[in-house]
């Protein structure tokens, strides 16, 4: 079975990454991912230097980007040689900013997720793990001529929860934004992380 633990959007706070990291172990997370924004204001080279230990796989970030000329040598290094995508299990993850990943961007969200379902068929990947906009939610993609559906979101169903991905409809895709854990934004839900669980093909939410 996998567990994975799944963190976007950590922006340099390392009490946050750490909390989360100690969550992810009590949930018996077998493996990690981290989907981005690493740097930030806070200690971005001490988180740096954690995600380097603990992350099986890790993904490049907009605010990675953009701060990359604040942080030491090794972090500088290490963030701009990160992957913009990954595929793993039976998922696609990405940040979520079109600027480092059109087909799978946060502005898929307006527009219905019809390049998203399409690169996740193409991929033949079920869910697409992703952050950048601090505000975790879960949908069912059922295919590029039917609309999606909301199944999770945080600012009204609240943390904890366990959404269900059912396996009944091959057709059907996910999308799963896990939220921030270390720069909540006001309106958004509280800071969190996601449990994607592929074997028992569930998400859960838990607060950071």
């Amino acid at each position: 079975m996998t567990r994975w633990g799944v963190l976007s959007d950590i922006h340099g706070n390392i009490r946050a990454l750490e909390a989360a990291l100690a969550i992810c172990r009590d949930q018996g997370a077998t493996r990690i991912a981290v989907l981005g924004d690493n740097l930030g204001r806070g200690d971005s080279d001490a988180c740096v230097e954690l995600i380097r230990q603990v992350a099986d796989v890790s993904i490049l970030g907009n605010r990675d980007l953009d701060w990359a000329h604040r942080v030491g040598a090794a972090s500088r290094e290490y963030v701009l040689a990160l992957p913009k995508l990954a595929r793993e299990d039976d998922f696609l993850a990405t940040h979520g900013d079109a600027r480092l990943s059109r087909d799978l961007s946060t502005a898929e969200i307006r527009a219905g997720f019809g390049r998203a379902h399409e690169r996740l068929a193409v991929d033949r990947a079920r869910v697409w793990l992703f952050g950048h906009s601090h505000h975790a939610r879960v949908w069912a993609l059922p295919g590029p001529a039917e609309p999606p559906h909301l199944l999770f979101d945080v600012t009204a169903d609240g943390v904890p929860a366990t959404i269900p991905l059912p396996r009944d409809d091959p057709a059907t895709r996910w999308a799963i934004n896990v939220g921030s854990v270390g720069l909540p934004f006001p309106g958004k839900g509280p800071a969190s992380l996601a449990i994607y669980d592929s074997e028992a093909s569930t998400v859960t939410f838990l607060p950071v």
